[in-house]
């Protein structure tokens, strides 16, 4: 859950103008699909943490189907399973 939050804000906060980091495909899709189905619960109506209030629910699980299209968007389009890029922030070293 951990590698599916980091990849979840290296996501969010870039446009894909820093540095190429190749992770497996099978690592994409699953965070992805583990993130759609979170969504689906949220949506079903699922407990919420308790310091989570109930009217945050549509944007959370909007913000949800997002980080996962996200995802998807990084998975190429073929038929082999290999290839799949993420881009990471290198720490500035000047």
């Amino acid at each position: 859950m951990a590698l599916i939050s980091i990849i979840g804000v290296m996501t969010r906060d870039h446009d894909g103008d820093l540095p190429t980091v190749w992770v497996p495909e099978p690592l994409l899709v699953r965070a992805a699909r583990l993130i759609e189905n979170t969504a689906d619960l949220v949506q079903q109506g699922c407990p919420l943490p308790p310091d989570v209030a109930e009217d945050v629910r549509p944007h959370l699980q909007k913000t949800l189907r997002e980080d996962a299209a996200r995802l998807r968007a990084l998975i190429p389009d073929t038929d082999r399973g290999s290839g799949s890029g993420l881009w990471v922030v290198l720490d500035d070293p000047s």
